[in-house]
């Protein structure tokens, strides 16, 4: 990060596929112990959790469709249909979720669940 200029042009590439007509709705990080994991909402799959480490360490770059899933290894947590998350604390989240029959719930989830 320390070699980002302002108005440098900046090269990224794809290191994971989530799963077919998945869109992300929100990001966060969560630290367990000493590691730290991103954590993806999306709208068709459940939320996602990828550990940095697996992110840091891959080494190629998807450049071809697959099919389902391909690239950095992830957890799919058991929480679907979350249309917002955010971090509360240091061992809970925040989530918007909606049921399957329409209402919408605002609950957290700790440590344990993600």
């Amino acid at each position: 990060m320390d070699a980002l200029k302002p108005g440098a042009h900046v090269k990224g590439r794809t290191v994971a596929e989530m799963g077919s007509g998945n869109t992300p709705v929100d990001l966060i990080t969560i630290t367990k112990g000493n590691e730290s994991f991103l954590m993806m909402a999306n709208t068709k799959h459940p939320v996602a959790k990828v550990d940095y480490k697996n992110i840091a360490a891959f080494e190629g770059t998807l450049t071809e469709p697959v099919k389902g899933t391909a690239g950095v290894n992830f957890t799919a947590t058991p929480m679907i249909n979350v249309m917002q998350l955010d971090k509360l604390d240091n061992n809970q989240v925040l989530l918007l979720q909606k049921k399957p029959n329409g209402d919408v719930d605002l609950w957290t989830a700790n440590d344990t669940v993600l």
